[in-house]
């Protein structure tokens, strides 16, 4: 299993090769360049947002037509849908990183922010994880952040379906990190890709396990 491997067994035992160095102050770049590279992570992450877009224009078409709810309401969740997917749903969605960290055998867990790249994050300093383990980690908040919401839209109220809509766009599209990340992983499908963070440089590193004739490096 990953979380058996250790950061030194990757470095230094020669059955792994690096291919990708990632700072940590440098993830927005390395997020803008993923998401311009359509593997199945971006090309699912850009049809479910332009779904929830349509249904967005579809149910403010409909207040148009038949006034499902007042303008007044309308308005106000809204501002509530959007205040929901973009902050209060933050300290949520970190922490379910974070238990996915757990489920998946890391020890430590930590939570930060970088202001200046607008980015909170949940790491697990110096724990290994796979290309299954680490969607799992990714994907979690997506999921299960979007099933409340998604319940929200089903079996609440018109105003509150509205504002759980409006929320279900916005915090979708707040997960594009965790979709690029994902994207990167895909660009090696026939390979076991690993990746840890490393605390005190401030830096992520991704390996290849080596295969007889075949050698990978982009940093």
């Amino acid at each position: 299993m990953a979380g058996d491997l250790k950061p030194e067994q990757l470095k230094n035992s020669g059955n792994y090769t690096l291919i990708r160095i990632l700072r940590h102050d440098e993830i927005v770049p390395f997020v803008l360049r993923e998401v311009r590279q359509l593997r199945w992570p971006m090309l699912v992450f850009y049809g479910f947002c332009l779904l929830v877009l349509i249904w967005i224009m579809a149910f403010s078409i409909a207040n148009i037509l038949y006034t499902n709810i007042s303008w007044g309401l309308y308005w106000q969740y809204l501002l509530f849908g959007i205040l929901s997917g973009m902050l209060i749903v933050i300290p949520f969605h970190e922490l379910l990183h974070g238990l996915a960290y757990k489920i998946t055998g890391a020890k430590k867990i930590k939570y930060g922010a970088d202001l200046k790249q607008l980015l909170f994050y949940a790491s697990a300093p110096g724990f290994v994880t796979e290309r299954l383990a680490f969607y799992f980690i990714a994907f979690c908040p997506f999921i299960i952040i979007n099933l409340f919401f998604l319940a929200g839209i089903f079996f609440g109220s018109p105003g509150l379906q509205w504002g759980s809509l409006v929320a279900l766009f916005v915090h979708s599209t707040m997960c594009i990190g965790d979709f690029a990340m994902v994207n990167f992983f895909a660009a090696y499908p026939r390979d076991r890709v690993f990746t840890f963070d490393e605390e005190k440089s401030g830096i992520s590193y991704f390996y290849l396990e080596n295969k007889a004739g075949s050698r990978h490096h982009d940093q």
